[in-house]
């Protein structure tokens, strides 16, 4: 596990590199015809980790829920009240890769309860979410990416 919470906190280092250089209008871009930004993918990446490994291994998430509201499954940057602060998000993405490795090494998210993805995934213990949540980080890194190039 100790490679895979690595590589995870490596993969959102990288998050930050590429969006280091974009504006704050070019983070909230919405390119036609998708349903959200830059900066949705990398709230999301913070909010389904905390549900996937905090929310079911019955520990209090380390983000306010309000935060997961608007960037969690099915929610879309279409419906929000304005821009979002940049720079919480950005915080809120290293606080959480940080607290994790000691949360998890200190076995505090030992007490999974069994989920079923979306994608038919059957997550049994915290390993498994470890796991999974790397592959969702891997695929919206590459989505950011990808609208990094079309704004």
């Amino acid at each position: 596990m100790s490679f895979i919470i690595q590589a995870t906190q490596t993969i959102r280092q990288n998050i930050l590199d590429a969006i280091s250089h974009l504006n704050t209008e070019q983070l909230h871009q919405i390119p036609t015809p998708l349903s959200n930004n830059i900066i949705w993918n990398v709230g999301h990446i913070v909010a389904t980790q905390q549900i996937l490994c905090y929310k079911l291994a019955n520990q209090n998430m380390l983000i306010p829920v309000d935060f997961i509201e608007l960037y969690k499954k099915g929610s879309s940057p279409k419906s929000w009240n304005g821009l979002q602060d940049i720079e919480i998000i950005k915080s809120y993405l290293k606080l959480t890769s940080d607290a994790f490795e000691n949360d998890y090494n200190s076995k505090k998210l030992n007490n999974y309860s069994e989920y079923a993805t979306s994608s038919g995934i059957v997550l049994k213990t915290i390993e498994d979410a470890i796991i999974y949540n790397y592959g969702h980080e891997n695929l919206h890194y590459g989505s950011v990416l990808n609208l990094r190039k079309l704004v």
